[in-house]
């Protein structure tokens, strides 16, 4: 009895010590797990920020905007002239003018004649399908009108037919004409209802094709109508046409001469007499009200956060004023791009540096992560995304490499694709050590 005593108290510390022995190896094995924190992925744009140093000028220029297509005929200004508002800056050739007028009045009479044609074209296709609607309603309207009047007689017939039954005694050849005779006029019924019946279903078909080709013409004719009159011309070419049409005539009622609007002094003249204007600006004077410009370089890396019309943020060191400006031009020089920006009449006075901000903001990607949930093996980008799997605790959460192709990124946020990406997954976002493929974690 003792001896089985002592054998069950063995075998019970045993056990003891293995429940011991699993509990801390569990402990031991959850302690070396990476604690992780994960988040979904998030729809989002992403935005980019540089800053740019740089110096201001006091040149109070203004730009005198050319006549595109123009002949100049006389320059009549030169950089570091004084002028006077109204002053003549340039003539342009008088007779060249008129005939680009001729010209442009042309096209526009043109561009008329082919929208009263299209106007016309598209309200006779409507009529014609009305028209072809009401010609196939009547058409089937007097075929099924003159199968009943058949349908109605043979019916008449067979009324008629019936009362005229032969005698009992009449002979076999008698009966048999007189019942032969009713069978023809019964067929006779049921050809006609037949044909009224399919006429009927004709009717339905056709009158359905019908009413769809008119409604198809009458929405051609409505879109037709309202691009012309709700705003065609504002796609572009028409309403720019116009416009010059306007601004030309003008200028011929003043002799092709152009003025300047106010006193300054000339800066730069890019026209020559002789030759045909271009876009943009073909002089600059300074408007004697004391405006400032901006000048920075920015590295190629940078460039294609800028553009020509811009809105950039300046600052000015020693001041707490700020201005929201436009970029005037950026042109390539000496390895890098000279941004200039003119600042309105009175803005910065007395300062000679700024500092210019440029916030570039993206279009929304579907795939948006914290920039550290991103890493790169020196080959390609990946990211951790959480899955379950069986272990040593039974279900556990482990991690997955990734493979991501990155769109677009700043020091916060990183926008990546690749087909195999979900918007429900779980991705790792932050972990206390190294990660690897297949690697059992828990949550912080």
């Amino acid at each position: 009895m003792d001896r089985k005593k002592r054998l069950g108290m063995g075998f019970g510390i045993f056990m003891a010590g293995m429940l011991v022995m699993t509990f801390v190896s569990r402990v031991i094995y959850v302690s070396q797990m990476p604690r992780v924190k994960w988040s979904y992925f998030s729809a989002a744009s992403i935005q980019n920020t540089f800053l740019s140093e740089g110096t201001l000028e006091a040149v109070n220029a203004q730009a005198v905007t050319g006549m595109e297509g123009l002949l100049v005929k006389k320059v009549c200004v030169a950089a570091g002239e004084r002028i006077e508002a109204g002053t003549v800056l340039y003539e342009v050739d008088l007779e060249d003018l008129e005939m680009q007028l001729s010209l442009l009045e042309a096209e526009e009479r043109v561009w008329q004649a082919q929208v009263q044609t299209e106007k016309k074209e598209a309200a006779t296709e409507a009529a014609r399908a009305a028209e072809d609607y009401e010609s196939a309603a009547a058409e089937l309207e007097r075929k099924i009108a003159e199968e009943m009047i058949l349908l109605e007689q043979a019916q008449e017939d067979m009324d008629t037919h019936m009362f005229r039954i032969p005698q009992e005694d009449a002979p076999d050849e008698v009966w048999i004409a007189w019942a032969d005779e009713r069978t023809r006029i019964d067929r006779e019924i049921k050809e006609r209802q037949r044909a009224i019946e399919e006429t009927g279903q004709e009717k339905e078909k056709v009158l359905r094709e019908a009413a769809r080709s008119m409604e198809d013409a009458r929405n051609v004719q409505n879109q037709v109508e309202g691009a012309y009159s709700a705003g065609f011309s504002s796609i572009g070419q028409v309403q720019e046409r116009e416009h010059k049409i306007a601004v030309w005539k003008e200028l011929a009622e003043r002799g092709g001469r152009v003025a300047a609007e106010q006193e300054g002094c000339v800066l730069e003249v890019m026209i020559q007499a002789g030759t045909r204007m271009g876009e943009g600006a073909v002089m600059r004077y300074a408007d004697a009200q004391g405006s400032l410009v901006f000048r920075t370089v920015i590295p190629q890396e940078n460039k294609s956060m800028v553009h020509t019309g811009d809105r950039v943020h300046l600052s000015f060191p020693g001041s707490p004023e700020e201005a929201d400006e436009e970029i005037d031009s950026i042109i390539q020089e000496n390895g890098g791009y000279t941004v200039t920006v003119w600042l309105e009449a009175g803005v910065a006075q007395g300062r000679t540096e700024g500092v210019m901000e440029v916030v570039s903001t993206s279009e929304i990607y579907d795939f948006v992560v914290p920039k550290r949930a991103l890493h790169y093996d020196g080959d390609m980008y990946y990211i951790y995304v959480l899955e379950e799997k069986n272990g040593i605790l039974g279900t556990e959460l482990c991690v997955r490499r990734l493979p991501v192709r990155l769109l677009d990124g700043n020091e916060d946020k990183a926008a990546v694709t690749d087909d195999l990406l979900e918007s429900g997954m779980k991705v790792v976002v932050e972990s206390d050590r190294e990660l690897g493929n297949g690697m059992a974690v828990i949550i912080q």
